[in-house]
């Protein structure tokens, strides 16, 4: 039941949403207002369309939101973009609450974060946004999405034509590489694998020996390693991370031997590869990322390659050798474990329109012909 008494010469109502938390509401000149106020207010209460929460600032709701779903379930260069993002969030809205937001606030926010930043980002920031929203309107806080309907702008990222090699250049690479690794130069056995499985290096170095199935010729990702502060295994990047991914047999074999050569002179060492990593070198460490970039800088400087590309840059190639050849876009997204087709068809869609063009050409010349 609603509470209904007077401030000074004006009315107000409380009413309890539960033992804790009411809500209250003055300034109304005659008892009958406050009561039909609190009476829509009890109405919202009993269709479980009222929140502690539904006064909440955006920053607050925002932040909140991070700490429930996405802290602690991510890796730390993720979450540590979330953060990024709340910050922009209270910077902008503080103080301003999450109801009252509107689209065209919202896109002027937008708008001036683009100014000083490449559009990749500013849609991902919209990406974080719209992902809570959505939270939002699900618990009642929220009857409209304000990021619906706006426009992403800012500049350009870097031509990703400059993000991967040719394939002449891919070819020399895997030659080298497969030429001159070893247990002593396991940098050169990761370039491989990153080569020919597009992994991201999380994964690469997450790898452990039962995820390799000889067998089959396949290879599963199913975590992640921290190879910059060295903490441990962790979850892959997104659920859709976790995959098992077929391999060539010059990967197969470069692998069992790897396997061999661990085992001879960890045995003669009298270390026990407890963790069970496939990609650690005669000194029992991971290699860090600037050991294997240096390394790759290295052998396409010997090759003479148009772009110096570090490891992340292995995953473009990959992919855009598959695409040369055709390959389903449905295919290399999940070999790459992108979240969904429309990720992946953003990333390389420079490669693909490429690919359309062509495609376009062989159908007109086969109508031509028939």
């Amino acid at each position: 039941m609603a509470q209904i008494f007077k401030r000074g010469s004006v009315w107000a109502y409380r009413v309890w949403i539960d033992s804790k938390h009411s809500k209250s509401k003055g300034g109304f000149k005659r008892k009958l207002d406050a009561q039909r106020a609190a009476t829509e207010l009890e109405d919202k209460k009993n269709k479980n369309l009222l929140s502690v929460n539904e006064g909440i600032s955006f920053p607050d709701y925002f932040q909140d939101w991070i700490n429930t779903y996405k802290i602690g379930r991510l890796d730390r260069t993720t979450e540590s973009k979330y953060s990024s993002a709340s910050r922009v969030i209270n910077d902008y809205f503080s103080g301003v609450a999450l109801k009252d937001v509107t689209t065209a606030q919202y896109q002027k926010m937008l708008d001036d974060y683009a100014k000083h930043h490449a559009k990749d980002t500013t849609r991902r920031l919209n990406s974080y946004v719209k992902k809570s929203v959505k939270y939002a309107i699900n618990d009642g806080l929220l009857f409209r999405d304000f990021t619906f309907g706006v426009i992403i702008d800012g500049a350009e990222s870097k031509d990703e034509s400059l993000k991967f090699l040719e394939l002449n250049e891919a070819e020399q690479l895997k030659r080298i590489c497969l030429g001159t690794w070893s247990i002593l130069s396991v940098t050169r056995a990761e370039i491989l694998f990153g080569l020919l499985t597009g992994c991201r290096y999380g994964e690469v170095t997450g790898l452990t020996w039962d995820c390799v199935d000889f067998k089959n010729n396949t290879a599963t990702i199913n975590k992640s390693y921290d190879y910059v502060s060295r903490s441990g295994f962790k979850p892959t990047k997104t659920e859709s991370s976790n995959r098992t991914i077929s391999i060539t047999k010059a990967t197969a074999t470069m692998l069992k031997k790897l396997q061999f050569q661990q085992r001879k002179l960890y045995l003669k060492q009298g270390f026990d590869n407890s963790c069970n990593q496939v990609f650690i070198n005669n000194r029992h460490q991971v290699p860090s990322s600037n050991a294997v970039n240096k390394t790759l800088a290295s052998i396409l400087k010997e090759i003479d390659a148009n772009n110096i590309i570090t490891f992340h840059g292995l995953r473009h190639t990959h992919a855009s050798m598959l695409i040369a050849q055709g390959i389903s876009i449905d295919y290399i997204s999940e070999r790459l474990g992108h979240s969904n087709v429309t990720m992946t068809y953003r990333v390389y869609a420079h490669l693909l329109k490429e690919t359309r063009e062509k495609e376009d050409e062989s159908a007109i010349q086969f109508l031509s012909n028939l």
